[in-house]
């Protein structure tokens, strides 16, 4: 049987991550350091290095933007604009900052749309996040100057984009803060962490205070996402076989590895062991990542330059080309609606993206929760369904770019 190709599914994992997190959970006596050692600091002080300015860790990138948020005085009664077609833990932290989301719609390119800001803007917006969705650069110079004119605070979102660089400056390091996220499925992967770019120096007290009186991260919750590792690691070279999707399933169902959205949070509530502090453990899993982010850029180029060449089905719309793009994932637009092309995919061996399916991902959040009012987006909401990814990571080679692009050329055929 065909391997399945997977466009989720932890798709920077290799072996090493695999062995590292051997190292911890096959040897109890090591279990001290889960939480504490070396590790965090290293990676702090490399991140710092790679970006020119301090950067602190946290659990999760979702943490990290609600300290950002209230790092720049983000509270009670506040506004801050941040763009539809965005997931619904981006809403949780402005939320739990006590601020109401003011929803900003988006262009073709998945991005804000500064227009549709400066509309939306009113006197009690106190911040703006500006998110790179799947690496695309936004309209920086429109929207910095938009948030300069009204005095706002900026927290540049980054999590879709770490060593993108837009006019030659690296993303991450154009508004007052920018956000990391090291999810399973972001450029860097350490199963979950994040980390916030202090570009202003006034900032840095007040992040740093915070970040040193956090918990430490339960260590049952990280001993599950040591074990995402091996059990990602086997069940997807068993999944064509049918092996692998129940081996992953039993492990959800028995608990055994993390969620990436928590049901909690999909209803808009907190998670009651975040935030925390970045563990040990996992920082060692994002240690040597740094150092391939590079080439890992320069592959996902690659691929996305072989799916831009090799796809002309006339149904799918290609992103708009973008030399500072790290292509997180390949998005592409069919405006009769995407889901059958997913079926159609998945059918021949190819799982692909989901992101986003809904103006506030999962589809399966709380809308309402969320604070979104339908119709306040309608350029989000006629792209969400339209719009479906492409793999782009390392464990894509171009064969199988070809091979994905000969089955998104049948479609319809």
């Amino acid at each position: 049987m065909r391997q399945v190709i997977f466009t989720g599914f932890s798709p920077n994992l290799t072996w090493r991550d695999v062995k590292t997190a051997g190292v911890f959970l096959l040897h109890p006596l090591r279990w001290k350091n889960l939480n504490r050692g070396v590790a965090v600091e290293a990676a702090e002080n490399k991140l710092s290095a790679y970006f020119g300015f301090p950067v602190v860790t946290f659990d999760s990138g979702r943490s990290a933007l609600y300290f950002a948020l209230r790092a720049l005085g983000v509270g009670d009664g506040d506004e801050v604009l941040v763009q539809a077609y965005t997931c619904v833990v981006v809403i949780n932290a402005i939320r739990f900052a006590g601020a109401r989301p003011v929803y900003v719609d988006i262009k073709d390119d998945f991005t804000m749309d500064p227009d549709d800001a400066r509309r939306k803007l009113t006197g009690r917006a106190r911040a703006l996040i500006i998110q790179h969705t799947f690496g695309q650069g936004a309209d920086l110079t429109a929207l910095l100057a938009l948030a300069r004119a009204q005095g706002l605070g900026v927290v540049e979102d980054a999590a879709h984009s770490f060593g993108a660089r837009y006019q030659g400056k690296l993303a991450g390091t154009w508004g007052d803060i920018g956000m990391l996220s090291f999810g399973s499925d972001k450029v860097l992967s350490s199963v979950r962490g994040g980390a916030l770019v202090v570009v202003n120096a006034k900032l840095l007290d007040r992040v740093r205070g915070w970040q040193e009186k956090l918990p430490a991260m339960p260590i049952a919750v990280v001993l599950q996402h040591l074990l995402h590792l091996p059990f990602f690691w086997w069940g997807k070279r068993w999944y064509g076989y049918g092996i692998g999707k129940w081996f992953l399933y039993a492990a959800k169902k028995l608990n055994l590895t993390n969620k990436i959205i928590y049901p909690a949070e999909k209803r808009g509530e907190a998670v009651s062991f975040f935030p925390s502090r970045l563990p040990n453990a996992l920082a060692c899993l994002l240690l040597p990542q740094i150092n391939d982010a590079a080439a890992v850029n320069e592959h996902r180029r690659g691929i996305a330059a072989i799916y831009r060449r090799q796809i002309t089905n006339p149904l799918a719309i290609h992103p708009p080309e973008d030399e500072s793009s790290v292509y997180l994932r390949y998005t592409i637009r069919l405006p009769a609606g995407a889901d059958p092309l997913v079926r159609f995919a998945k059918e021949r061996g190819i799982l692909l993206g989901d992101w986003y399916t809904a103006v506030i991902a999962p589809a399966d959040s709380d809308q309402a929760a969320a604070g979104y009012a339908e119709g306040s987006c309608p350029a989000a909401e006629r792209l969400a369904p339209q719009s479906v990814n492409l793999p782009t990571d390392r464990l894509i080679t171009e064969s199988a770019a070809s091979f994905i692009s000969a089955i998104v050329n049948s479609y319809g055929a």
